[in-house]
């Protein structure tokens, strides 16, 4: 028996398997049909089955195809004025009626006794599992999982079968890429509380790699007020074989670190030393000859092996993995976009949101004041400051606007939507404040002018009521 509750972003599945006796084989097939366009954040919530053997829900390839429909002639798309059009993007001329395809992350939430297949893409590549136990999760060559994150599950069996690998891919991977699970560093399987873990990596139906996990027999300890169920791990291909090991610094959003082993801080710093070094004998031979010395290797290798190292004192990354992410960020920026055009505000928000967070990924976090960004957060702040505009959440609004005009205070949209939200929030005095800030940057802009004489209209009626 299955049964469907669907919310806004969110579909639950629920399985009821408590009257079925004749220990009979159950397949769920979770399908576009039962998925409305717009929901493509998909939960598996409550479900107990029979045993891994006899309970199975699929996550089918159907599911890749999930489509949202984006009309460009929308009732509700927003107003939009020459010097400040809200979300401008570039785009090649599409046909009227727009669409986007996929499944963008899984939850799976106390579910128990049963095998979930997954077949489908992901474009957030992402899925979360908490609180399950006796549980297979298994993943199939169709899909796309890069990062797995689970929490508090006990008696669990993950297996990747020729899976692709997240490397080199702006969105969803190819079907035919030639790139496996765990053949880029990225590839990671976070786990917190999690005992009786049997992980394994197939080739070609082999069993090419596996390792089991426990949080107690891999050290877990409590740390303050921490308990050893929240210590976290993270289990990876390193070399030839599976391996896991202790998070010793945690993901940061607000300083955009990346989680880190004890392995990889040394190997950060190893790069970090080559790279001071290159650079130090670099200087001291243009001191005494007034130019670098020629080395045995051509110009030209010189040059790339010197910037490879240089390229990775600065971001830990290379140029190319630097692109690949901000080339990533920014179809997932366009994907937004294209969903505040289409009034589908709250699948902008998603968006944006993705957008951050995968932005969060690029090392950037030490970089000076003076030098621009990787990728630029405070327009994607911005645009989901928008967004939270028109769902009323005004409070978010000012959140998002005034990180934005803290990043780059000149950027006027930021200033403007923060004046929106604190005008919607009945704050007109600190609104007629921002919003001359922005009247300033953008003299000429008559949105701004006329929102800065309605606030001021408003404070004028309130000071009368007293």
């Amino acid at each position: 028996m299955c049964t469907c509750r669907e919310l806004p972003l969110v579909m639950i599945i629920l399985m009821n398997t408590t009257n079925n006796n004749n220990k009979k084989k159950q397949t769920i097939r979770i399908t576009r049909e039962m998925v409305d366009a717009g929901k493509r954040v998909l939960t598996i919530s409550d479900t107990f089955g029979i045993s891994q053997e006899l309970s199975t829900i699929v996550l089918t390839q159907d599911l890749s195809l999930l489509e949202s429909k984006m009309p460009s002639n929308s009732t509700t798309t927003p107003k939009s004025f020459p010097s400040d059009a809200e979300n401008s993007v570039l785009l090649p001329p599409e046909p009227a009626n727009k669409s986007v395809h996929g499944l963008i992350k899984v939850h799976i939430h106390n579910v128990h006794n049963c095998t979930i297949l997954v077949k489908c893409k992901l474009i957030s590549r992402v899925v979360e599992i908490n609180h399950c136990s006796n549980i297979r999760f298994k993943v199939e060559q169709e899909a796309c999982v890069a990062t797995l994150q689970m929490d508090l599950c006990s008696s669990v069996k993950v297996e990747f079968h020729d899976a692709p690998s997240g490397k080199h891919t702006t969105g969803v991977p190819s079907r035919h890429s030639k790139v496996y699970w765990g053949e880029d560093p990225n590839d990671r399987i976070f786990t917190a509380g999690v005992s009786d873990l049997h992980l394994q990596l197939y080739r070609n139906g082999i069993v090419d790699m596996e390792t089991t996990l426990d949080y107690i027999k891999d050290g877990a300890v409590a740390v303050g007020n921490a308990t050893p169920e929240e210590f976290q791990f993270v289990t990876s291909v390193v070399g030839e074989e599976l391996v896991t090991e202790k998070v010793v610094r945690q993901s940061s959003v607000s300083t955009h670190a990346r989680a880190m082993t004890q392995r990889e801080m040394q190997q950060e710093e190893e790069r970090r030393n080559k790279a001071v070094d290159l650079l130090m004998e670099k200087a001291i031979r243009f001191e005494e000859t007034g130019q670098a010395q020629k080395e045995d290797s051509t110009p030209q290798q010189q040059h790339q092996e010197e910037e490879h190292v240089v390229e990775e004192v600065y971001t830990s990354m290379t140029k190319t993995e630097i692109k690949e992410i901000v080339s990533e960020c920014e179809g997932i920026k366009v994907r937004g976009n294209q969903a505040f055009a289409a009034g589908e505000y709250a699948q902008a928000v998603l968006f944006y949101s993705l957008a951050l967070d995968k932005a969060d990924e690029l090392p950037d976090k030490n970089i000076s004041s003076s030098t621009p960004p990787l990728f630029a957060r405070h327009v994607i702040l911005a645009n989901r400051s928008a967004a939270f505009l028109k769902l009323g959440e005004h409070e978010k609004a000012l959140a998002d606007a005034s990180s934005a005009h803290e990043m780059e205070p000149t950027f006027v949209k930021a200033v403007f939507r923060k004046g929106l939200a604190l005008h919607a929030m009945g704050r007109y005095l600190e609104a007629i404040q921002v919003l001359a800030q922005a009247h300033k940057l953008e003299p000429y802009n008559q949105q701004i002018k006329q929102a800065l004489q309605f606030s001021e209209r408003r404070l004028q009626q309130e000071m009368a009521k007293r």
